[in-house]
Parts: C-alpha cells; structure tokens; sequence
C-alpha cells in the first residue's frame, strides 16, 4: 500500500496535545515520525491519568500512534551529536516548548538549516515566536479566554464559558500539521526548508473568524445568548431544547428551508393562529421576539419523548441531532461507521481501542501501522539506520546518554539513566 507522506521523517520533541497531534496526523498517512523523549521517564504525557496497566495512558495514547521513540540524554554532548546526525536525513524538527528553548538545545532554525538546508523547523507555541507574550506559558483555556471565545460561548445567564474540552489544542494541531505540510509542498518547487510558526491563540481566533470579520468591518457585537439559543444572532429556531423523557436535541431550524416557524410550529403541536402569528414569520422578527418564541417552543416540546419529536420535525424536513451523553457517542451508528473507534492489543495492558482517523483517503488512506512505542522502544533501530554501530549504541547506554523500558526490564535492575 501507497503511503502518502511514506520517505519523509519527523524529529518529534512535542509533548502533551498541541504537537503530538500535529504529528501523528502525518504519521497516520505514513511519516515515520521519531518521538524524542527524555532519557529518565519519556514524555510529560505519558503520566496523565487515568492510567492502565503497567502505567499506560489513554490520554497520551491518543495522540503517539505510528510513532517510534528514542530516549536520549539531549544535553550531553554526545545526544546532542546524535540528534545532529539524524537531522542530517530528516525532512521536519517539530517542537512545542516556548520560544527560545530548542535554540538552547542545540536544535533551532539556525543550528539545523547548517546542518540540512532542506530541513523544516516547525514550532507551536502559545501565542507566537515572537511579541510582547511570547515567552508565557501557552495554554488552552488562555488562549479560549485571551482570544474571544469563551466571551462568545455560554448564555446571558451563565457568563462566559469554556469548550467542553482542549478545543483550541486540537485546532491549534491540526493549523500546526497544515503549516508542516505547507512548507513540504513548498520545498518541493524551492528545494529549501523554512520555519513553521503555530500558536494557540491564533488559532483561537481563527476559529471565530467570521464574527470577528463582520466585527472589524461594522462593529457588530456577538453577545452571548439567552439560555436555550446556540449564538446571540440567531433565534430560537437555532438552539437546545429538553424533550419529555430528560432527553436533549439540538434544533437548527433557521437554515435550509422555508416557513420556518410554521414548520416549527407544526411540528411542536402548536395552534394555527400560533404557527400564523406574523410576528414570527421572519428571521428578523424571530430574533425580535427570541424569548417568546423560544417559550412556545419549550413548552411544547416536553410534551414529547426525544425520539418521537424528533421524527415529527423531519417530518417538516428540520434538522435535528440528539444530544448525546457522552457514553452514547461510540455508539452512534455513524460514528462506527465512520470508523472512528479502532481496537489493538497492547503488549502488557491488553485490547485498548483508540479514536480513529477523521480523514478518508481512497488511494492513499491513513492506517494504524504502529502501536503507541514505550520510552525508547525504536532505539537500536533509529540509530542503527543513523550509521551508529552495535559497540557505539552499546557504550552510549553505558554511559546514560540511551535508555529504554526495554532495557531496564531486560536487566532486571537499576535503568541505565538512574
């Protein structure tokens, strides 16, 4: 099988979700993408709870599939010499620790491109190389709250609130993948590599570009809705409503068809005269009289279970979507379908499933080619195919500057990086 980025290597420093996210996306479409870790316990990640057997993490699972890893003492001189000798043949050093720090190892922009001209140096950051906050600590929750997000998310009632998870980690990656990709199709007519710069909080704000496009060019404000209302410029036609049987749906009645309201209307039960209030028959006028259009509809629909008002608005040809509970969402007959639940056998924890590729390829599809490594696992490989021979690898171990899991099981005592 044809792998889409199959011949290109990733020297992979990232850690938690912002960059190892980024980097797997190439590594599912066949990247082999290198984890650098540290010599004494790996990455950060690997310790995020809750864990299974034998210490393994489903959080950090989740973002290191197709990957190897090589456990190396980055500032001595000799783990600093091999990272050089890898970045010799390597196509991207991916990294996201705040600005300055991979200069100071030894690995920036400056000391690599001596090293290969054709390297592309890629860094995520929390809000830049450079500017007045380069240098604090980026986090998702900082960039939601610094960018306008979380002013735009929540109701009048509640107040500002955040995404239900690392959203902007997530986006953040995914601009972080798109930007190493980028600058690959750009070499490839330049013959040069170049500096990828990602950040969280550009990110953030990309996420709300329209609004903050409409914003910039009238003044137009997006103040957080009343409760049961998705945005603040839409109605009650575009929102969440509880259902008889405690169950939720999320109405998007706004878009897609005409009459709106009477199909709502119709729908929910309600009275002719209702369904033919002219107050009700515009989007303008629906968003005049939110609320009160917003009550009709709540009423009337706690007096059906979920799954029967549903079938009654597409009927009307609405659109509707449960709202799952989060023990539902695997289950969803789409989502297997899509085949976003993948299962493996972990040597030492047993199956673990994982959640799957988003992207469907027919020629060059992602595949699971690698289970998540331990600390150092692809060692003697990776530095075998560098040019270092068995005695050379053999005396690096000695002296603490290569380690492993492997290693320290195998000698059933004090690991070599102790």
């Amino acid at each position: 099988m044809t792998d889409a980025f199959e011949g290109i290597r990733i020297l992979d420093f990232t850690q938690l979700e912002q960059g190892p996210s980024a980097t797997q996306v190439l590594a599912d479409f066949g990247a082999e993408v290198i984890k650098v870790e540290r010599i004494d316990a790996g990455e950060i990640g690997r310790f995020q709870p809750p864990l299974l057997a034998n210490g393994f993490s489903p959080h950090w699972s989740a973002t290191n599939r197709n990957k190897k890893s090589i456990s190396i003492d980055v500032k001595s001189p000799e783990g600093r010499e091999i990272i050089h000798t890898l970045a010799q043949d390597a196509d991207i050093v991916a990294s996201n620790f705040r600005p300055g720090v991979m200069d100071r190892l030894g690995f920036g922009w400056e000391q690599l491109s001596a090293i290969n001209p054709r390297i592309i140096v890629a860094y995520a950051s929390g809000y830049g190389l450079s500017g007045p906050y380069a240098h604090r600590r980026g986090q998702d929750l900082a960039a939601q709250a610094i960018s306008g997000l979380m002013a735009l998310t929540g109701s009048k009632e509640t107040g500002p609130v955040p995404t239900g998870t690392f959203m902007i980690d997530y986006l953040a990656s995914m601009q972080f993948a798109q930007g190493m990709m980028i600058a690959l199709a750009a070499r490839e007519k330049t013959g040069r590599g170049q500096v990828v710069d990602s950040n969280l909080l550009n990110a953030a704000i990309t996420s709300h570009l329209q609004e903050g496009t409409t914003y910039l060019n009238t003044g137009q404000r997006f103040d957080r809705p009343a409760a049961g209302i998705a945005h603040a410029h839409n109605t009650a036609l575009y929102g969440y409503y509880e259902a008889a049987d405690g169950l939720w749906f999320t109405l998007i009645g706004e878009f897609y068809v005409d009459r709106q309201w009477q199909r709502a209307a119709r729908a929910c039960g309600l009275d002719q005269d209702v369904a033919d209030d002219p107050r009700f028959q515009t989007i303008d006028g629906l968003r005049e009289h939110t609320e009160e259009t917003h009550r009709l509809l709540a009423e009337a629909i706690r007096k059906f279970p979920r799954a029967e008002i549903m079938a009654r608005f597409e009927a009307e040809d609405v659109l509707v979507a449960p709202v799952h509970d989060y023990d539902a969402v695997f289950d969803d007959p789409q989502v297997r379908h899509n085949g976003l639940v993948l299962e493996a056998e972990v040597d030492g924890v047993g199956p673990v499933k994982f959640v799957g590729m988003p992207v469907a390829l027919t020629e060059t599809p992602a595949r699971l080619r690698h289970l998540p490594p331990t600390i150092g696992r692809h060692n003697d490989e990776v530095l075998t195919a560098a040019g270092l021979s068995p005695q050379r690898i053999a005396e690096l171990k000695a002296a603490g500057v290569v380690g492993s899991e492997r290693d320290r099981e195998r000698d059933g005592g004090t690991p070599a990086w102790s």
